[in-house]
């Protein structure tokens, strides 16, 4: 029996699909699935009537629509339990429930959070993470309409983003060499990202590979002036002639830094401190020296010429 404990989870990164504590739910019906698609994409929040009646029909409206809504909604909750959709004077909302898709969002976030503090490793880890929910293409089996294939189309491009974040961290790791075939596809798919293009030059050119990486730009911007009309932006353009003059930028090189400076041990320290002493010492001794030099030739000499005997004593 349904209660209101019952854990939901809706697959939308790939086949759609919906499971009540690890068991596939009796979903039937396109526009159900629409239906609860749309509100799963809310996180939570309450979506009108009106609207779910826009982006389920369109143009296209069922006699009663309204009523249309309200019946889905009985036959959702029949499947996922009385709570999993709640009702309220803005409209329905979906409760309880875990939706991949936006676990892949926040997922996301945290990677590129990572990164901006520089822990490359967490970046990465974190955007292996997101990218391993995909399943195959986002909302795939669901109805094919204007809202549902522009959530769909938002979903691709953040997979491209997350692509992205894992590749520049990898780069960061100097793990460029591991990931230039998978750059290599992500721009078959996607081949007007020029950060997919930057990342596979500065792959292939970390790599020992500049010729190839050089190549690289020339396809790119092949791709962009036959297919767009447009030449590469300034990044791809300097990328090429940082490769060209061989900058340790490019290459991955830190730039050299000043040395710390290093404390001694304790050993060291009592050794510096009893070597000071001694120069102290020794200091003191010849200030003696200098007064009873002074003393002396006071007392032999005319004290017109004190002081000029006094230096050559010294001397």
């Amino acid at each position: 029996m349904l209660t209101t404990n019952n854990r939901i989870e809706i697959g939308l990164l790939g086949p759609f699909e919906v499971t009540v504590d690890g068991r596939p739910a009796r979903v039937t019906g396109s526009k159900r699935d629409g239906l609860l698609a749309a509100l799963a994409l809310r996180r939570g929040r309450a979506v009108s009537v009106d609207t779910l009646i826009d982006e389920l029909w369109g143009a296209e409206l069922p006699s009663a629509p309204r009523n249309a809504i309200h019946h889905h909604v009985a036959r959702l909750r029949a499947a996922l339990g009385p709570a999993s959709i709640v009702a309220s004077r803005n409209g329905y909302a979906l409760a309880c429930a875990t939706t991949d898709a936006l676990v892949f969002e926040d997922t996301l976030v945290e990677a590129r959070a990572a990164f901006r503090e520089g822990d490359a490793r967490t970046a990465d880890d974190l955007a292996a993470r997101a990218l391993a929910l995909w399943r195959g293409p986002a909302l795939q089996g669901l109805p094919e309409t204007i809202a549902l294939g522009a959530a769909a189309a938002r979903l691709e491009e953040l997979r491209v983003d997350a692509l992205e974040e894992r590749f520049e961290a990898a780069l960061a790791l100097g793990e460029h060499r591991e990931i230039v075939f998978e750059l290599q596809h992500a721009i078959d798919e996607s081949p007007f990202r020029e950060r997919l293009w930057r990342q596979l030059m500065l792959a292939l050119y970390r790599s020992g590979r500049q010729a190839d990486a050089l190549n690289a730009f020339s396809s790119a911007r092949r791709v962009y002036v036959e297919r767009l009309g447009l030449e590469p932006g300034p990044e791809l353009r300097r990328i090429q002639e940082a490769i060209l003059a061989h900058d340790a930028a490019v290459a991955g090189i830190a730039p050299v830094r000043s040395a710390e400076p290093v404390m001694p041990s304790d050993d060291r320290q009592h050794e510096l401190a009893g070597l000071l002493d001694e120069l102290r010492e020794n200091l003191r001794h010849a200030e003696d020296l200098y007064e009873r030099a002074r003393n002396t030739a006071a007392r032999v000499l005319p004290p017109a010429r004190d002081d000029l005997a006094a230096e050559r004593l010294v001397a």
